[in-house]
């Protein structure tokens, strides 16, 4: 038998199978490598990564498996041990009884949640020269930013005279502000959509020179802004942004502690916070600060937390949003509002009870291709073209809060395409074909009159709205919903797609109450002088419902603003 050798092996992942390869020298392994998989890049990348350097160290797969990404790394890990096994290849077992490790901290500030507003802060005070450590509660950093895209505004900054030249000079933080406040119908905190607003240029212009990210304009624009301010990067992927972040900080001297989840803070006989305790699976570890920014996220995971507004809407966001610090502040007595708050999106299918994938890209291809929204009476329900806060709000009007995108055969191809390209496999759609329209997510096709009977859509009603929608397309007019001409088209052939459409959400805009300082407040209004928040754990800047790229530039400005505050207590 050769002493080198590559031994195949297959996990089950979340989003389908996991195929990856085991180098093998001598008994020794020198190289675990991933061939292909259809997870979160932005996770799993990380996730992958740090088993295969864990791997190496430790020559064994009998190995912890990485926090907030528990399942798939046993599953990768108990794969490759059971493939180099069934190889002969016997490596060390898992040692037993191993010691708790304690470590202490001395910090200047400590930054508690590792996503793009703790980075952004944790950046910014590390460039003023202060001795930072940044702790994140799962094996990998970003937080729910990773599962987002990379847009963001850019108003009022150097980036954005480079990026749209002259006519940047047409935007004002004035201007975003009256945006917003349009959008989400002024529920928003007038101070913190100000300060976001006012200091998102500097933000972006500082994180883009400290980890040199080269933002380029937005391939879309959308229409609830009312000019072009809105930038991305690259690659299209907050992930970017959070790999190219966090290397330039430990580069650069910053401390991050992953698999550090915050328990408990430590007050001095004045209550005041003076630090945390962090619990991870080998370790607990105390930090003493003198300040604190909160940038934990939101709490859309924990069912605790959402209240009655929340039912019929699934959730896609990171199952590791589970609102700690509403926990561990708990002694504080801190003031929250909006808790019921959650930015809500069409575009999803509910692949498990309460649990959505979105299908953003394939549905926007669908309508843009001439498909329409119709409900279980078969009746049309939306301009399919508007807005996605006009289809959000339409889909939740209906039977079960739920809507099906009806399609043609062609139209069909270029949605299927789609959804393979962005997190979905071709087995599992094939599943979800087989169920025949018995439970969610409905995938069904066939004549017109079987797609409606496996839906449970009025067959004869859907008919009527069809002819309606042919006449409509072929005079080039929508008498309904007046639909821009340039998206009516009438469908092709007798084979018909139906696809179920609910309404689904990640992020919560509801959260702790802060000034426009971002100090946090107690219940009766008196200001924590020590801990400023940032991100999503924050609500009110953005009201009830945000605008797109919103939520990243609240996260970049409020993470900058909240490390110049501390800078200012601190100096």
């Amino acid at each position: 038998m050769a002493n080198k050798r590559k031994i195949n092996a297959q996990a089950k992942g979340h989003n389908g199978p996991i195929d990856f390869e085991v180098s093998i020298d001598n008994d020794q392994v020198t190289d675990l490598e991933i061939k292909q998989h259809s997870e979160t890049p932005g996770i799993f990348n990380q996730v992958a990564d740090k088993l295969r350097s864990d791997v190496l160290e430790n020559q064994s797969f009998a190995i912890d498996a990485i926090s907030g990404a528990t399942v798939m790394s046993e599953a990768i890990l108990e794969s490759a041990d059971q493939a180099v096994k069934k190889e002969g290849v016997q490596l060390p077992e898992k040692e037993k009884g191993q010691a708790r490790e304690k470590e202490e901290v001395q910090t200047d500030v400590v930054v508690i949640g590792g996503g793009e507003a703790g980075l952004v802060a944790a950046a910014r005070l590390l460039m003023a020269g202060k001795k930072v450590a940044l702790l994140e509660k799962n094996g990998y950093l970003g937080g729910a930013t990773i599962l987002n895209g990379s847009n963001v505004t850019a108003t009022d900054s150097k980036t954005a005279e480079k990026v749209f030249g002259e006519n940047a000079k047409k935007d004002s933080p004035q201007k975003l502000a009256e945006d917003v406040s349009n959008e989400s119908l002024h529920t928003n905190d007038e101070n913190l959509t100000q300060m976001m607003t006012e200091n998102i240029g500097d933000a972006i212009d500082f994180i883009s020179e400290f980890a040199d990210l080269n933002y380029g304009k937005a391939q879309t624009q959308t229409p609830e802004h009312s000019i072009d301010r809105q930038i991305e990067l690259p690659s299209s992927s907050s992930y970017e942004l959070v790999k190219k972040v966090a290397e330039a900080f430990t580069k650069k001297g910053g401390q991050i502690f992953l698999d550090a989840r915050v328990e408990h803070i430590l007050q001095d006989k004045e209550g005041k916070v003076t630090g945390v305790v962090a619990e991870g699976r080998k370790r607990t570890l105390t930090v003493h600060a003198n300040a604190i920014i909160l940038s934990t996220g939101g709490y859309g995971a924990n069912l605790d937390m959402r209240g009655k507004e929340s039912q019929g809407l699934n959730y896609y966001g990171p199952q590791t949003s589970t609102g700690d610090a509403f926990q561990f502040l708990a002694p504080l007595e801190l003031q929250t509002k909006n808790i019921g708050w959650y930015k809500v999106y069409p575009h999803g299918v509910e692949v498990e009870p309460g649990i959505a994938k979105l299908t953003t890209y394939a549905s926007k291809k669908a309508t843009d291709m001439g498909a329409i929204y119709v409900n279980k009476e078969g009746h049309r329900i939306v301009d399919e073209s508007d807005v996605y806060a006009k289809l959000r709000n339409a889909v939740l009007e209906q039977t079960d809060k739920m809507a099906f995108l009806l399609m043609d055969q062609r139209t069909w191809e270029e949605f299927y395409h789609l959804l393979v390209l962005h997190d979905f496999t071709e087995e599992e759609i094939q599943h979800y074909f087989a169920n025949n329209g018995k439970k969610s997510p409905i995938f069904v096709h066939g004549s017109l009159k079987e797609v409606a009977q496996k839906a449970g859509i009025d067959a004869e009603q859907l008919q009527k709205t069809l002819n309606s929608y042919e006449k409509f397309a072929a005079q080039g007019k929508d008498e309904e919903f007046d639909r821009d001409p340039q998206f009516l088209h009438n469908y092709e052939g007798d084979e018909f797609y139906v696809v179920e459409q609910k309404d689904r959400f990640a992020t919560t805009l509801g959260g702790f109450v802060t000034g426009a300082d971002l100090n946090l407040r107690t219940k009766n209004g008196e200001r924590v002088s020590n801990i400023w928040g940032a991100g999503e754990v924050i609500g009110g800047a953005n009201g009830h419902d945000s605008m797109p790229s919103m939520m990243n530039t609240w996260s970049i400005s409020s993470g900058y603003v909240a490390a110049n505050n501390a800078l200012l207590q601190l100096k």
